[in-house]
């Protein structure tokens, strides 16, 4: 089960790096028989212990989908969350079976955090661990900006779990904002602001949906021209929210039994090209 999740950080990362993305890949957990992707990085929680693992790091084949340089592996056990191991980056990003499994001598780093069982038991910790599994519904070329289907958060105080909160998030497919900005520069009408006619104007825009993908609210805010007036910004926002009420059905991200807001998205409107006339030739 954990080989096929790392193929499965390789397929959906590895490949992104023409793409400049930096979307990371996730620490695993162990929870009873099962292996799940964590999209917390507990090591990262403590400077000085962060530090002493990039220490012992080979840095060899350096992946932008991995920043921190490794995967670690943990194990809720006993109410504890345990730290098993932590594979360097250079055989995570290996292909299968060309490189062994490198991974990070844990002694000397975390001799004080074990357990008279020899466990190293994250007592640096304190905080959320978010555990997802199933399909995933939203992605974002940025950290751990996306969403799954399941989604367990523990919270977690010096190592031990305190407590644990389950949800099942989904998304209602509609209209994104890629079509949303195609519609803005189609409909934005520059013949009611004559002061625009050869300007260029700069958007940023988010909504927020209700349930059945109609608006709940708009946020939209004139980047440039900066030098007009507020009441004539307040027109062209006006007009450009009432571009985006036409939108028939919004898409729907739920998360966490809250509806998201929609990524804040910038647009530029250009004025129309002057047609010039060609030369004939003589």
């Amino acid at each position: 089960m954990v080989r096929k999740l790392l193929l499965f950080h390789l397929l959906c990362f590895c490949c992104l790096l023409s793409a400049q993305a930096t979307g990371q890949i996730s620490d695993l957990i162990i929870i009873g028989k099962d292996t799940f992707m964590l999209q917390t990085c507990p090591i990262e929680h403590d400077s000085i212990i962060s530090r002493q693992v990039r220490e012992h790091l080979s840095q060899e084949d350096f992946c932008t989908a991995c920043w921190r340089g490794y995967q670690a592996t943990w194990q809720i056990e006993d109410d504890k969350l345990i730290l098993k191991k932590i594979e360097d980056s250079k055989s995570v990003f290996a292909y299968p079976d060309t490189v062994p499994e490198v991974t990070i001598d844990l002694n000397g780093i975390f001799n004080q955090y074990q357990d008279k069982r020899g466990r190293v038991v994250a007592s640096w910790f304190s905080g959320e661990l978010k555990v997802v599994s199933g399909e995933q519904i939203y992605y974002v070329h940025m950290g751990f900006n996306r969403e799954y289907e399941n989604e367990t958060d523990y919270q977690v105080e010096q190592g031990r779990i305190i407590s644990k909160t389950s949800y099942r998030n989904s998304i209602k497919k509609g209209t994104s904002i890629k079509d949303a900005m195609v519609l803005i520069k189609t409909q934005f009408n520059r013949d009611y602001f004559p002061e625009l006619a050869n300007t260029k104007v700069v958007i940023s825009c988010a909504v927020l949906p209700k349930a059945d993908g109609s608006i709940d609210s708009i946020e939209v805010y004139i980047i440039r021209p900066d030098s007009i007036m507020e009441e004539r910004k307040n027109l062209y926002i006006e007009h450009i929210c009432e571009i985006l009420k036409k939108v028939p059905q919004w898409e729907v991200l739920t998360v966490r039994n809250k509806i998201r807001k929609t990524e804040r998205w910038t647009i530029s409107v250009s004025p129309p090209k002057k047609q010039t006339r060609g030369i004939s030739a003589q």
